[in-house]
Formats: C-alpha cells, structure tokens, sequence
C-alpha cells in the first residue's frame, strides 16, 4: 500500500470558514506527542456482513465525552509494543480476547491535538462475532457499523461541530444515530481507502 494513505481532504481540520492552517494545529508549538494504538476489528456480524465495532464513550468523561470511537488509548508503560496496547484496550473497553484477534497490517499514524496523542491504527481480524462486553468505566454503549456502510456513496458528509471556545467544519459518518468525526472517522476513511486499493488489484486487466 503507497504511503502516506490518502483520505478523504474533508476530514483534514478546518474552522467554520474552511480555513486549514489553523495556529492550534500547528505541530511545532506542541511537546513531543504521546504514542497510542487503536484497534479497527474486523468480523462476520450478526447478519453475516464485515463489521467493525465502536464505543461511544459516556457524556461524563473528562476527555473525548460522548465520541464515538474504536478501541484504543495511550500506551502504558507495561506494553511490550504498540500493538500489544491496541489489543489490550480492546479486551478492556470491549472483553475482546487478545490472543484471538489476528492482526493484518497497520494504517498510517494520525496525529491528536487536542490531547496530543500520535495514534497509530492496527488492522485486526476475528473468524466470529465475538461476545462484547463494553467497560461501563469508560464505555457507554458499542456500535457495531456495517463495512457496507462506509462504502455507500454519499457516506461522508461535511458538518459544523462546535466545542467550548470552537467551531470546526469536519467531514463525518452517520450511523445509528451517531456522529463519527475526528481521528476515528480519518481511520475509518484510511480503511476505505486500503479497500479501495485491493478491489483495483483484484479486478486488473483479464489475460486473453
């Protein structure tokens, strides 16, 4: 797969006028950023369609309150690598055993302003639907978002989010009621991409 992965430009951060060199965007007045891993899991759903699970985290939390997101988080001193923090984050927001997921490849790191963090995104498979159990601590409800559903056309749509103090213009994704925006949904749109890619290769031109 080309590096950098190309995304969707409407994911990049811009103000309400569309603006995109933003000054709280500017890398080189942070610190060094603090690495984190998350992980997109892959597995048949219910209806036997590839799925990818989301948390949405409880309105009371002090950072990211009420975002949707994939399992992920900062990388604890403990972890022997960057995969092993995706995987363990997974079986502590959403009960997924560790030593069943079987990792595919890694999507390119997204940089987090506003809390600093360069999460890097591992690409994860399941034979089954595994049993969710969501970490009440952290996680309000999980969404389980249909793959089918990233692909639609029209699925990502351009809108204004606001914040206290911000407004930002964001292409987002829609989905049971929920808004995707943010490092997820600039994932998420990686993974289409890397989809996008496969689907080409596999349908090259035929030999006579």
């Amino acid at each position: 797969m080309p590096r950098p992965i190309a995304a969707d430009p409407r994911f990049a951060p811009r103000d309400a006028s569309g603006r995109t060199n933003l000054p709280r965007y500017d890398r080189a007045a942070f610190p060094a950023a603090r690495p984190a891993s998350t992980l997109l899991l892959l597995y048949p759903g219910p209806d036997g369609e590839l799925t990818v699970p989301l948390t949405v985290r409880h309105a009371e939390m002090r950072a990211h309150a009420g975002e949707v997101s994939l399992p992920g988080g900062a990388v604890d001193a403990t972890d022997p690598s960057r995969e092993a923090t995706a995987l363990r984050e997974a079986w502590e927001e959403i009960g997924v055993t560790p030593a069943a997921v079987h990792l595919l490849g890694t999507l390119d790191e997204i940089w987090i302003p506003v809390s600093n963090f360069e999460l890097l995104p591992f690409v994860g498979a399941l034979p089954s639907r595994p049993e969710l159990i969501p970490h009440t601590d952290e996680v309000a409800t999980i969404v389980e978002l249909p793959v089918r559903h990233l692909l639609n056309p029209g699925a990502v749509t351009d809108e204004l989010i606001e914040g206290p103090g911000w407004r930002l213009q964001a292409g987002v994704y829609r989905f049971a009621g929920q808004r995707i925006w943010g490092a997820t949904a600039r994932t998420l749109a990686m993974f289409v991409t890397v989809l996008g890619q496969v689907r080409a290769s596999e349908s090259g031109p035929v030999e006579a």
